[in-house]
């Protein structure tokens, strides 16, 4: 029996802010040297402050949600029901999809980030980066632990 066929992907949103090492996904967060502010995406000029005295940092593997929802009506190359929620990662609050879900995510629900298929195309699936609560992990077998 062969494996099933990889699906083919037409893009990755946000693909020049994530990075993978094998099973850890990361973000690039801007950090302001002049006000300590953080953006994410991120960016060349700081927000508050306006300096361009800016450093691009790696975000850390896991966060808290902040807030999340389930979006019932979805648009065209999404598939309603899905999660989307607000999470607190290295000092910035981005908003990410949550695949392995399927209700809420009560706030304080520790995640962690991952690359997933969020949406369809004609030419594929899209990617994105989202979030996994860490409940949803597969338990550690006795040779990881």
């Amino acid at each position: 029996m062969s494996a099933s066929p990889t699906p083919a992907v037409a893009r990755q949103v946000g693909a020049a802010w994530t990075q993978q090492d094998g099973e850890r996904t990361t973000l690039t967060v801007t950090v302001c040297r002049a006000c300590a502010g953080r953006w994410f995406p991120p960016r060349d000029t700081c927000s508050t402050c306006a300096s361009d005295d800016v450093e691009d940092v790696t975000s850390d593997t896991r966060g808290t949600v902040y807030a999340s929802s389930v979006v019932r009506t979805a648009p065209r190359g999404f598939q309603a029901p899905y999660v989307l929620a607000y999470v607190d990662i290295s000092g910035v609050r981005i908003l990410a999809h949550s695949p392995s879900s399927d209700r809420a995510l009560t706030p304080g629900t520790e995640v962690e980030l991952t690359v997933a298929p969020i949406a369809d195309s004609a030419e594929g699936a899209v990617l994105s980066y989202a979030v996994t609560p860490i409940d949803d992990q597969p338990a550690p077998t006795g040779e990881q632990r």
